[in-house]
């Protein structure tokens, strides 16, 4: 792997659930001799949470890096982003919180997949006690009907909102217990995927291939698996690997893994931006 190919787009800072501010990233970014870097805030919502950006705080994000942009031009290529969740119901509405910017790309993921009874979003990203109450509220125990949901929101997405990256696009296996969901393993979990990846191979978006999981021991395998990336590469999905890094230690965390990886299953090329523009690179 060249070490001047390498890229990540999906980069969290203290501006959303981060730990360090963006120069730190930076700096982490040219030690490891990468090409380009893309900051990727959660986007603002218009409900509570505590890990995405504050709308009265986008300014500011957008502004600093766009100050490194300038300041670190001689040996990175920065980006600046949005990792931006998408809801059904209110899709309009929170688009219009960060629709006033330029961005230089966007990350479409789906980390809700339902309202609670008691007004709450069910998140498919937090403690498997949180999503198991859920799931019992919102389902009549259904094994089947979160990764209905879920890829369901996700097809949605792809067709609504037409990202630039698909943000780990099965992440919801986090979620598996033999007593309330199917693994990614289960035929109706594969038929899911397989359904959704045909809207993206239409749509033309990226798919990130992240080693996020990896690297918080949620699941053995990567966002998206192997075998579904095999898939996605007889359907000719272009990809991209990220390692949604939250600390500038893990900004390059099993990426020589997760392009063997992509090697083994047919991929000869990621996506990259360069001067604005998404091109292919070996890898």
């Amino acid at each position: 792997m060249n070490p001047r190919l390498i890229t990540n787009y999906h980069t969290h800072t203290v501006f959303c659930d981060g730990m360090a501010e963006p120069v730190c990233y930076a700096d982490e970014a040219v030690r490891q001799g990468m090409a380009s870097l893309g900051f990727s805030a959660h986007a603002s919502v218009n409900f509570p949470t505590n890990w995405t950006i504050n709308p009265a705080r986008l300014g500011a994000y957008r502004n600093d890096i766009h100050r490194l942009k300038r300041e670190y031009a001689d040996s990175l290529d920065i980006y600046c982003g949005l990792e931006a969740d998408y809801f059904p119901d209110i899709f309009e509405e929170v688009r219009a919180l960060y629709s006033g910017y330029q961005w230089d790309y966007i990350i479409g993921s789906v980390h809700f997949t339902g309202v609670r009874p008691n007004g709450r979003r069910w998140c498919i990203d937090g403690p498997h006690e949180d999503f198991l109450e859920g799931w019992r509220e919102l389902t009549d125990c259904d094994p089947l009907l979160p990764v209905r949901r879920y890829f369901e929101i996700t097809r949605e997405m792809v067709r609504v909102m037409k990202p630039d990256i698909i943000g780990h696009m099965d992440k919801i296996k986090i979620q598996y217990r033999p007593d309330c969901m199917v693994p990614d393993t289960h035929p109706f979990f594969r038929e899911q995927v397989m359904a959704t990846l045909e809207e993206i191979a239409a749509s033309g978006c990226i798919v990130e291939v992240s080693t996020r999981g990896i690297q918080k021991a949620q699941t053995p395998d990567y966002f998206p698996g192997r075998w579904a990336v095999a898939e996605m590469q007889k359907m000719g999905i272009p990809v991209t690997v990220s390692s949604d890094a939250h600390t500038p230690a893990t900004l390059v965390f099993g990426f020589s893994r997760a392009e063997t990886m992509l090697r083994e299953t047919g991929y000869r090329t990621v996506m990259m931006l360069k001067n604005g523009k998404w091109e292919e690179r070996p890898i």
